[in-house]
């Protein structure tokens, strides 16, 4: 008996015990990043660069996670890029998520080579917002015409041939994101819960 009354005097109260809290995340918790694209003709890995564009890729990882971009096409298709996030699958009619953010752009991320991931814009105005619904792939260099236009936020590292080979109306079956995201989406957890009441007030056409 006094063996267990010691025990327990030594052990204390586990509900007086302090508990200290934990540090809230920044972006130096943020490891690597990858996204894997599931297409009808294959699959290609491009990595994140939140350490370059936070939000973009905050507001991706987002939609990835609700499954928004799953059996999209590729509905815009040039020899220069590869489009998608548009479920209306019509270049002349735009679906709007309820949201958009400012772009992002950064001096080491440019259209010098291809496999270069990128978001689309609201307008050819230096000061236009960014459509955050769609994201397109690039399959050769285009520094000139794209460079400090359209805001970068991943970099292709495997699978380019497969970006190069989709066709007008391909069809992306599924993302999976590769690391953890949990220190971004904490440190935008403002933002996305916001992105996200958007997304659940804007009809989409698939629903």
């Amino acid at each position: 008996m006094i063996a267990a009354f010691l025990l327990l005097v030594g052990c204390g109260d586990p509900s007086t015990t302090p508990v200290t809290p934990s540090a809230p995340a920044t972006m130096e918790d943020q490891g690597p990043l990858f996204a894997t694209v599931e297409t009808d003709r294959g699959s290609f890995r491009f990595k994140l660069r939140p350490d370059r564009a936070p939000i973009s890729c905050a507001n991706f990882v987002n939609l990835v996670q609700r499954g928004y971009f799953d059996d999209l096409s590729f509905y815009r298709h040039s020899r220069v890029i590869r489009q998608v996030g548009n479920p209306f699958n019509d270049e002349n009619e735009r679906y709007f998520p309820g949201y958009s953010i400012a772009p992002e752009f950064a001096a080491d991320l440019k259209f010098d080579r291809g496999g270069m991931v990128a978001m689309v814009r609201l307008g050819d105005d230096p000061t236009a917002m960014v459509r955050t619904n769609e994201f397109f792939v690039t399959t050769k260099p285009q520094s000139e015409r794209y460079t400090f236009k359209y805001p970068i936020f991943g970099e292709v590292v495997e699978g380019q041939d497969v970006v190069i080979g989709l066709m007008k109306d391909d069809v992306l079956r599924r993302i999976i994101i590769e690391g953890d995201p949990t220190p971004l989406l904490d440190v935008h957890a403002e933002r996305v819960a916001g992105w996200n009441e958007a997304l659940d007030y804007s009809p989409d056409p698939r629903k």
